[in-house]
């Protein structure tokens, strides 16, 4: 009886675990994904691709890992759209391999 029990709340927080990150996820809002080569960092809050400039979100993976990147590099920007405002920040900065 005792292992039923433990084996049942095993699977109850892996079922918990497993859709934890779920509703976060799905309250996001992804406005695209940019490729592209850097053509200017000119702060920790901005980066041009192909000419374009994007503003980089506080807190997120692109703004801690903005200052990795340099002209030439290619790499994909995944945007976020947010309600409050129609501008697309980026909050991830990925480099292509060999780039």
């Amino acid at each position: 009886m005792k292992q039923r029990q433990i084996r049942s709340a095993v699977v109850a927080l892996c079922g918990v675990i497993a859709l934890m990150s779920a509703p976060a996820w799905a309250t996001r809002a992804v406005a695209g994904i940019v490729t592209g080569q850097v053509t200017a960092t000119p702060s920790s809050t901005q980066i041009e691709v192909d000419h374009q400039m994007y503003l980089i979100e506080k807190n997120t993976p692109a703004a801690k890992g903005s200052r990795n990147f340099y002209l030439g590099d290619s790499v994909d920007l995944t945007l976020e759209q947010h309600p409050a405002n129609n501008v697309p920040t980026v909050v991830a900065i990925v480099k292509h391999v060999g780039s």
